[in-house]
């Protein structure tokens, strides 16, 4: 029993520690990706911009609420599980709003013929991708550790979280080389806005196991309250 408590608690340190790492790491990408969305035409800039804003205001959220749960005593671990459960449930409806945003304009923009990447920001956003995918990568690793020491639905959709940040990462570093390569070519026009709808794809996958574990700890929850105390 003592051994299992031991593991939790590393298990809640190591949480917090991630939380905060991710949105320290993050916050230099979020201003450079704002730069390069304002100085270059590229759909996928921009939807990089709105995942990336949606992702940190999640990351804040997760670090409080991890850094509660690391603090919380004991009669403090029913509130801190609750807020882990309103905590997964913010990051689905980010994603879920991402996902949405991203693959309307995308569709507006194919409906109206494309639209070719220019400005110099389109570098810039491919390099700040690349350098992103290795830090996300290393994050993700973290959280799966964090889930293998022990395992919550708050590691869990993290772990979702960051597989749709390193999917979009290296899918929008990709496009932008790819238009680069075939510059001035009707191909060009199209290969931003449907690496949007790809983009908003990957959203949708790692989306969906998000969904499924909020509405059980909801479920969960509403239980829990319902129960008559003795």
């Amino acid at each position: 029993m003592q051994s299992l408590r031991t593991t939790r608690s590393s298990g809640e340190a190591t949480a917090a520690q991630t939380a905060r790492l991710a949105v320290v790491a993050g916050t230099p990408g979020l201003l450079l990706t704002a730069y390069a969305a304002a100085t270059s035409t590229s759909l996928t800039i921009r939807a990089d911009l709105a995942l990336t804003l949606m992702d940190m205001l999640v990351l804040a959220t997760v670090a409080v609420v991890a850094g509660g749960r690391n603090n919380a005593g004991t009669g403090g671990k029913r509130q801190a599980a609750l807020a882990e459960t309103l905590a997964n449930a913010f990051a689905a409806l980010g994603m879920c709003l991402s996902m949405a945003v991203v693959a309307s304009i995308a569709v507006q923009r194919i409906a109206a013929g494309g639209v070719e990447p220019h400005g110099q920001g389109v570098v810039l956003a491919m390099s700040v991708n690349l350098a992103y995918a290795i830090i996300n990568l290393w994050i993700l690793r973290r959280w799966k550790a964090r889930n293998r020491l022990a395992a919550s639905a708050l590691a869990r959709a993290q772990i979702c979280l960051f597989s749709d940040k390193l999917s979009s990462n290296l899918l929008i570093a990709a496009s932008l080389a790819a238009a680069m390569i075939w510059q001035g070519t009707l191909m060009a026009r199209f290969i931003d806005p449907v690496a949007g709808l790809l983009i908003a794809t990957m959203t949708a996958r790692w989306t969906i196991p998000v969904v499924h574990d909020t509405v059980r700890s909801l479920r969960r929850e509403h239980r829990r309250a319902r129960r008559p105390v003795v």
